[in-house]
């Protein structure tokens, strides 16, 4: 065999191993892209329920608590003020970090 055939066949093998390789990365890809779809879907379903576990755990103690005391707008103001004392904190916070002088 020439030099020239040995290179031409060798050429057409490198491109016959290019295309399989390819095929194989783009088929990998598309496997682990669903695989890890399926992963975030789930995990936002997971953290959608406990969300929506906790606000109904936290309306039922709103709602026992009222029940308890007799208002339930009393019940209401002592079961938000944890999170409005949280925001309070977390806005001083921010506007600290936020300060230009510093």
């Amino acid at each position: 065999m020439s030099t020239i055939r040995l290179v031409a066949e060798a050429v057409r093998l490198a491109s016959n191993l290019a295309v399989k390789e390819i095929t194989l990365f783009s088929s990998e890809v598309d496997r682990i892209a669903k695989v890890v779809s399926g992963y975030a879907l789930w995990g936002g379903l997971i953290v959608l329920l406990a969300c929506v576990s906790g606000f109904l755990l936290l309306m039922a103690l709103v709602k026992g608590l009222g029940a308890l005391i007799g208002s339930e707008a009393i019940a209401a103001v002592i079961g938000a003020a944890p999170f409005a004392l949280t925001a309070v904190l977390l806005a001083a916070w921010g506007l600290r970090k936020m300060d230009v002088r510093r």
